[in-house]
């Protein structure tokens, strides 16, 4: 016989958490085009042809975006814990404080503060309860390996927790590619560097160096344009020993994956 949940809390919830999505899509261009998260300088021409390309990071950006990550991962988390009552009302349980959506990426501790489907840990997460619990030991990140901590949902924990309990998450551009057109001279050759995963702010990093053909132009005739990729970081917490740094997609990929287990607990 279904269960026939009521889980319009949680489709409510996920429905919020796609409209901050939907704000970060649009306020992250006009944060870059408006605060320059980068400064750009180029050195001249030297005897040998060649001209060096520097950029500099500014600080990070401001701290509303990262408001915006942390209202999204708490409406996903909250979608979630949703799912718990229902299931406890289903199995004619009592809600208890401890009660939630447990989220493990270690098989070990998830048994040890959750149980196994057949027998949930009295007192623990699901204490009592005696539907859904296939389907939740099924969504656990510890099935994917080898980096559950990358797992979507481990990440709406890994986050959850952090904009609760430590900090805001912060924003950060990453260089993500350099485009530009040469008003003069020709260029025999050009080199683009390519570590461009971490970056600090206020040091100037070397980005890419051009040589020219003779004869040398008097100053640097280039035009360039910076395009830049904002990523969102959390601090390590919990069971996610070295924090974690996602971009838009990885935040829509975590939307799509709670909006996919609510829409399972309501087929049973």
């Amino acid at each position: 016989m279904p269960l026939s949940l009521n889980l319009s809390a949680s489709d409510a919830k996920v429905a919020r958490a796609y409209v901050h999505l939907k704000t970060l899509q649009q306020e992250i261009p006009l944060a870059v085009a408006q605060r320059k998260p980068y400064t750009l300088r180029s050195s001249g021409i030297d005897n040998d042809g060649w001209c060096t390309l520097c950029l500099t990071s500014n600080n990070a950006l401001e701290y509303d975006l990262g408001v915006i990550v942390g209202e999204l991962v708490h409406n996903l988390r909250c979608a979630l814990d949703y799912i718990i009552p229902e299931l406890v009302r289903a199995s004619g349980a009592t809600l208890r404080t401890k009660h939630q959506f447990p989220i493990f990426t270690s098989l070990k501790f998830y048994t040890k503060k959750v149980g196994t489907v057949a027998r949930p840990r009295a007192g623990g997460h699901l204490g009592r309860i005696k539907h859904g619990l296939r389907e939740i030991f099924d969504s656990q990140p510890f099935h994917k390996q080898p980096d559950p901590e990358g797992h979507r949902l481990a990440l709406v924990q890994q986050f959850s927790n952090g904009d609760k309990h430590r900090i805001i998450s912060d924003v950060a551009p990453v260089f993500a590619g350099l485009s530009g057109t040469i008003e003069e001279g020709k260029v025999l050759e050009e080199s683009l560097s390519q570590n461009f995963a971490e970056w600090i702010p206020n040091i100037e990093y070397e980005i890419a160096r051009l040589r020219f053909d003779k004869p040398y132009p008097a100053k640097l005739p280039v035009k360039f344009k910076v395009s830049v990729q904002i990523f969102f970081g959390t601090p390590p917490f919990g069971q996610n020993l070295k924090g974690s740094r996602i971009d838009i997609d990885v935040l829509q990929e975590m939307c799509e994956n709670v909006a996919k287990i609510v829409d399972q607990f309501k087929k049973l």
